[in-house]
């Protein structure tokens, strides 16, 4: 077994849509409102020519909380009991409207 000797953190740029994260990223930064995970896939779509699953989408959701951008969910009523979220990036500079 080998051992680290030196560990390289790579820049992250958020703004890269080369990426999932990217794509994630930029999507939601660009929205004027809330946007449920199929919603955030058929922009990356339409956007990026990209197809990411819903996990994916989720899964950097969190990575970007992880990398401190806020980005807050609601609950909304869904089909019969379904409750499905939605998402919206909160700027330092208060965008995000109604996410109070």
């Amino acid at each position: 077994m080998g051992t680290v000797t030196e560990l390289r953190r790579r820049d992250r740029r958020l703004d890269n849509p080369a990426s999932q994260l990217g794509r994630v990223y930029l999507v939601l930064r660009d929205a004027d409102y809330w946007l449920q995970l199929h919603e955030i896939g058929e922009a990356i779509l339409a956007r990026f020519e990209q197809m990411d699953s819903h996990a994916a989408i989720s899964a950097r959701i969190r990575q970007l909380r992880g990398y401190g951008q806020t980005i807050v969910s609601r609950e909304v009523s869904g089909p019969g009991r379904a409750r499905p979220h939605e998402y919206r990036l909160v700027t330092a500079w208060g965008g995000g409207g109604d996410a109070a």
